[in-house]
């Protein structure tokens, strides 16, 4: 029979729709809104938005290879993940709902839904009701009237995942839902909050995604995540990504402007200490600079060395960790002079702008007792973080008195000396380079000071 026959079934391949976390992460934190509007009374309006976060797909991560010289391949790719939309959203409620996709695959599993299918045919009833994933019950605020639901709680979830829970952080979850209700989300929320965590959250300050995506992922992150300070394991991924390399050349501006361009879309509900919307971002990464710009030197203690079980491969992890803990160290001071120079370290929590100037000076404080200080520290590895904060206040500088040149002259010429102390090679270079840069800004600022 020949390979033209109508009978026979052509087979077509298929192009691949496999994504990258990132991609997946993407699309993850679109999921909620286009089942909200897939349920909304306008037609057509979950694929008009899904078709135009397609477009922002293409705009962030381009079209994948496999589209290249395909005709229409815009067109045939927006398509695509529509269907990726469509598919994931119908996927998640069939699962969470117990029923399969199709009554011929139940039959052929055998499983649990065909017996009940023969047990129904038997009695001569109609067929059983899907398990439904137990929400609880709407109540009625008195004061608005509008019915409120409460989130599934973590036993109601284990079943579904058919993994054990520990009974009191069950009831205390309970406990706390009962508290303060919350308003009811929906269950496809629930499956995407598990593919948004701390490392979703460092590939996206990596590779980098439009605010939009970010501010969505980072809320979604916050609201499963609750606590005083919700944003303090985003300021942990977003360190991850900007030490992801082993060097220290990557530039922290570039996620830091990420991070800050997605704090201004922060609604009102995002509180860390305190402090409430487009500031919170903000707000927590001044905590994270402040905690993180003191050294704590971490010796072994002798009744540690003189212990039995103390052996010499410990004494090298320790090492191991020491030298890792002063890297760290190094890339929070590089952290806390980007923020400075992007005026991070500049914004009021009353949101308002102080035009006398003394939220400037005030915002600068902090960063010039610290350059002031790490100098006559003892560590090496002080100085080399001081440094970096050092050049970022000079670069920062207004025209003003002359003895601050002059201060910050000083401050440079101590550190200068200090360069020939430092054992380190690699130390030393950054040093190096970070004097001679601070020297070209000074020489800049003393220019505008005589202008």
């Amino acid at each position: 029979m020949s390979t033209g026959d109508p009978r026979v079934q052509q087979h077509r391949p298929r192009l691949p729709k496999s994504y990258t976390d990132q991609q997946l992460a993407f699309l993850k934190s679109h999921l909620p809104e286009f089942e909200r509007r897939t349920q909304g009374s306008i037609r057509g309006d979950a694929k008009k938005f899904a078709l135009e976060k397609a477009a922002d797909f293409i705009n962030v991560f381009g079209l994948p290879n496999e589209f290249i010289h395909v005709e229409e391949a815009e067109p045939r790719f927006k398509e695509q993940i529509y269907n990726w939309f469509k598919n994931t959203v119908g996927r998640t409620r069939r699962k969470l709902e117990g029923r399969p996709r199709s009554m011929k695959k139940a039959l052929e599993k055998g499983g649990p839904m065909n017996n009940a299918i023969d047990s129904t045919w038997s009695t001569g009833n109609v067929l059983a009701a899907p398990i439904v994933m137990p929400y609880a019950q709407a109540s009625v605020n008195s004061a608005t009237g509008s019915p409120t639901q409460t989130l599934v709680s973590p036993v109601q979830y284990s079943v579904l995942r058919g993994s054990s829970i520990d009974p009191m952080l069950a009831h205390r979850q309970s406990s706390l839902n009962q508290q303060s209700p919350r308003q009811h989300h929906s269950s496809l929320e629930l499956a995407v909050n598990l593919q948004i965590t701390t490392s979703t959250l460092r590939d996206s300050f990596s590779q980098g995604i439009d605010a939009s995506s970010l501010a969505s992922m980072i809320q979604t992150f916050v609201k499963f995540n609750p606590s005083t300070t919700p944003l303090t394991p985003v300021i942990t991924s977003l360190f991850e990504a900007i030490t992801a390399e082993l060097s220290f050349s990557r530039d922290p501006r570039a996620c830091l402007r990420r991070f800050l361009d997605a704090s201004t879309l922060f609604p009102p509900s995002i509180v860390h200490a305190g402090v409430s919307g487009p500031l919170a971002g903000p707000r927590a990464l001044q905590m994270q600079i402040r905690k993180n710009s003191i050294w704590f030197p971490n010796p072994p203690t002798d009744s540690t060395i003189s212990s039995p079980s103390y052996s010499m491969s410990d004494e090298l992890q320790r090492l191991a960790n020491d030298r890792q803990r002063k890297k760290d160290h190094i890339q929070w001071a590089r952290i806390h002079a980007a923020a400075l120079e992007l005026g991070m370290l500049n914004m009021e929590h009353s949101g308002h702008t102080d035009d006398s100037g003394y939220s400037y000076a005030m915002s600068r404080a902090f960063s010039e007792m610290t350059a002031r200080d790490a100098v006559w520290e003892e560590d090496e590895v002080e100085w080399v973080a001081g440094i970096y904060v050092l050049r970022a206040v000079i670069r920062t500088a207004m025209q003003s008195a002359q003895r601050k040149r002059e201060e910050y002259g000083e401050l440079l010429a101590t550190y200068e000396r200090r360069l020939k102390d430092i054992r380190d090679e690699n130390r030393q270079t950054m040093v190096a380079e970070a004097l001679m840069g601070a020297k070209e800004d000074l020489a800049q600022l003393d220019g505008v000071l005589h202008n």
